[in-house]
């Protein structure tokens, strides 16, 4: 682990921290207490991969830990504000619901469709990568209860018998999840794809397997099958001891880590304050085109007929033969 990942790990988890204290206390978010969890585990895995601003970096669909894995893929605390809070500012001003949204230049995919959809999705973007010739891979988070899906296993069937840079993360839910790590070695077994098991793991090794299996994917090693336990009750514990490694073997002095909570702090205080000021969405932005790089085609039930009268032309003649 390099210094600048050892620092990128600190930020966002103190990032991380604030943001979700901050959601709780504040009288204008209407959500449940238990909606904004941010597992730690969940940033040190997107982390782990291959990050960029111009769209040629790592996919991933943060699903159920958002927005863990968006902070670890460049997104801000403010971004995440603006679509939990339905602000016209948001990415998709408004009209996607739910804690992700899609931003393609940083490799970020909002959640969408029944539990285990976007195994699918991911697998056939991580396909496009391998038949690209690209350094790319795709990472998906879902419930544990994409077992019980049929999408989810098409999904990985595929991944599994294409060989595609795929890594399927299956969040446990709390600790009845538990038993269930045990089934999904089963079906990585089944499959013929590797699985890992995280529990409470040190940040410093989840970052290293999860490194291990992205680099195995992009070289064409198959899919890696995830179990992420659930979490303890106290879940910021590990992301303490991360800091206190940091101090005595990741080479950050007391002040530097200091500096970077107060950093951390001081960017979410910012996007607090700055969310309440902004504009909900206008009502012409929902006629505005949703797809990306093309206005959207009007159904044929509303085209114009080639006729006044509604009535085809008749094909012309062609010339006689003799």
């Amino acid at each position: 682990m390099s210094r600048d990942e050892i620092e990128d790990l600190l930020y966002q988890g103190y990032q991380g921290r604030r943001l979700e204290e901050g959601v709780r206390r504040s009288g204008f978010l209407q959500w449940p207490e238990h909606a904004v969890g941010i597992d730690t585990r969940s940033i040190v895995i997107a982390r782990a991969m291959k990050h960029a601003v111009d769209g040629r970096g790592d996919l991933c669909c943060p699903g159920p830990m958002s927005p863990g894995p968006a902070l670890a893929f460049g997104a801000t605390p403010l971004e995440f504000l603006r679509q939990l809070a339905h602000r016209g500012t948001s990415p998709a001003a408004a009209r996607a619901g739910g804690m992700s949204w899609t931003d393609l230049r940083r490799g970020l995919i909002g959640w969408d469709g029944a539990s285990g959809m976007m195994t699918q999705v991911l697998a056939g973007a991580a396909l496009a990568f391998a038949q690209r010739g690209e350094n790319r891979a795709a990472l998906v988070f879902e419930s544990e209860r994409a077992l019980d899906t049929g999408g989810w296993h098409e999904g990985v069937n595929f991944a599994a018998a294409r060989r595609v840079p795929v890594i399927v993360v299956l969040v446990a839910s709390g600790s009845a999840g538990v038993g269930r790590v045990r089934q999904i070695e089963e079906v990585a077994r089944a499959y013929g794809i590797t699985a890992v098991s995280i529990d409470q793991d040190s940040h410093a090794g989840i970052f290293a397997t999860l490194r291990a299996a992205r680099r195995r994917a992009a070289v064409g090693g198959g899919p890696t099958l995830v179990a992420l336990e659930g979490a303890t009750d106290d879940r910021w514990r590990s992301h303490e001891e991360f800091a206190s490694w940091a101090l005595t073997e990741g080479h950050v002095t007391a002040g530097e880590l200091e500096s970077i909570r107060q950093a951390a702090a001081a960017g979410v205080d910012h996007a607090f304050a700055r969310i309440v000021k902004e504009p909900g969405p206008e009502p012409h932005d929902a006629l505005a085109a949703v797809r990306i790089g093309s206005p959207p085609l009007r159904p044929w039930t509303r085209l114009k007929s080639p006729r006044p009268d509604g009535v085809a032309e008749a094909p012309m003649e062609g010339p006689s033969v003799n």
